[in-house]
């Protein structure tokens, strides 16, 4: 109150503009000293004044005298001290005086400091301490609360700004997208269908689908077919090696001479495009049917003539490698997607899993149909990488069965009357979902969904034993 003194041992005053009396008496002031001062102290100086009296800080301060004429007598120049460090009272006094004792703490903005457990530098807001201006934080505390899980440092704003670049999410695998189904009911849930994997994401394979939460391992732009649940289902089915997708593939026959020639579905045209040097290998040299492993995309063919297994790559054209004899009459081979090779023994009647280094038999399983035997003088064989299954054309019947490859027991999923097959083909088109099974040169588009449809397509220019994918020569 020491800036009040002067005018407080006046006595009783009314100030200009000010609607109460101020008093020294101790009373309760009834207007505002802020507003009393002001009124008081910005008055016209042409209404006079008796005198002035200096504060010892050198502040001056006038009260105004009704009647007085001349601004000269006993005006506050004279014995007033105008030293320019003081803080004059002709100025409004609006307590803008502010203690830095007296902040208010608030939530964030440094505000607050809170425990940071996991280390992500955002706070948890369930365990923050108020902190002074300039104060050094606890050890392990930041300035915020922004952190919706702090057990998890995977987890905190903006980890996945994919989805969204400042809600707070979780990003396990670290691609930017945020975890589609999170534990805790505080953390925003995001688009990704499987956090834990950073080939998977919405768009991840971008040439098949720019928006669907795809896996794509090997980057090729083609989406896994062999996905667990929650992922979408692609077309690759060679998802671990780029260079065999379904954008970059052909649908190719072996001939006897080596050569091999891409079967054209829609013109029936049967095309040579590569071949691999036999002059070195002891003749005969027949081909029956190709599979290609999902795991490194090395092809493999059975040479009928001599009942071995051969390595194939008719991309570069080097003479095929010959593996052991296995001395079986291999009509059809496939790859499931652990790499594990196997083919159809036409004379046995068997399924049999191939050893793929050596060529060698490891198994053979009696091929049924209803606990009873088959008898499969001609088959094709290929694999669903969609639906994991193994299939195989019984070119006798002319049906197409889905074979368990731990017991051998097989299940119709197509049955064609088209009569006995006698050089039969199989192969899986994994973006249809739908096979391509020949009779010598009768192609057919088949559905393996029981319903028995399909349709047969133009004739092929030549009658073949196999139809397989493989990779263009680029």
């Amino acid at each position: 109150m020491r800036r009040f003194g002067l005018l407080l041992a006046a006595g009783l005053f009314h100030a200009p503009g000010c609607s109460s009396t101020c008093v020294d008496d101790g009373a309760v002031f009834n207007q505002s000293l802020e507003a009393c001062m002001t009124a008081g102290l910005t008055a016209n100086a042409t209404e006079g004044t008796e005198g002035s009296e200096s504060d010892t800080d050198g502040q001056t301060m006038t009260a105004p005298t009704e009647g007085s004429a001349s601004a000269t007598e006993g005006s506050a120049t004279e014995g007033s001290n105008s030293n320019s460090e003081s803080n004059s009272n002709s100025n409004s006094n609006s307590n803008s005086n502010s203690n830095s004792e007296s902040d208010t703490i608030t939530g964030g903005g440094g505000g607050v400091w809170c425990e940071d457990k996991d280390g992500d530098g955002f706070g948890d807001p369930a365990n923050c301490v108020p902190a002074e201006p300039g104060e050094d934080p606890p050890a392990g505390f930041v300035p915020n609360d922004d952190d919706c899980d702090d057990g998890s440092e995977h987890t905190f704003p903006g980890a996945a700004p994919n989805d969204d670049p400042m809600a707070c999410m979780t990003d396990v695998d670290g691609d930017d997208w945020g975890e589609s189904m999170p534990m805790n009911p505080d953390v925003t849930p995001g688009t990704d269908c499987d956090d834990d994997d950073a080939s998977t994401f919405p768009g991840s394979a971008e040439v098949e689908d720019p928006e669907k939460c795809m896996k794509d391992e090997d980057g090729d732009g083609w989406g896994d077919s062999s996905v667990g649940s929650g992922v979408d289902v692609g077309s690759d089915c060679y998802d671990s090696n780029a260079d065999i997708n379904p954008g970059d593939r052909l649908l190719y026959t072996a001939f006897d001479d080596g050569q091999f020639a891409e079967v054209n579905v829609e013109t029936g045209d049967v095309t040579p495009f590569a071949s691999v040097d036999i002059g070195p290998l002891a003749p005969p040299y027949q081909v029956i049917t190709c599979a290609i492993s999902p795991i490194d995309g090395t092809i493999y063919c059975s040479q009928s003539a001599k009942q071995i297994l051969i390595v194939v790559d008719y991309c570069s054209g080097d003479t095929p490698t010959e593996l052991a004899d296995h001395g079986r009459s291999i009509c059809g081979l496939g790859f499931l997607d652990d790499g594990t090779l196997y083919g159809i023994d036409s004379d046995g009647d068997e399924l049999v899993t191939f050893d793929p280094a050596t060529g060698e038999v490891l198994d053979a399983k009696p091929l049924t149909l209803d606990g009873n035997g088959v008898n499969i003088q001609a088959c094709g064989m290929a694999v669903d990488c969609v639906g994991e299954r193994m299939l195989v054309t019984d070119g006798q019947n002319s049906r197409i069965l889905s074979v368990d490859p731990a017991t051998g027991e097989g299940t119709v999923v197509a049955d064609i009357p088209e009569g006995q097959w006698n050089s039969v083909g199989l192969e899986f088109d994994s973006v249809s979902k739908q096979a391509f099974s020949n009779n010598g040169d009768q192609l057919f588009r088949i559905t393996l969904d029981g319903s028995n449809d399909y349709m047969q397509l133009p004739d092929l220019a030549v009658s073949i034993n196999d139809l397989s994918y493989g990779p263009t020569c680029n």
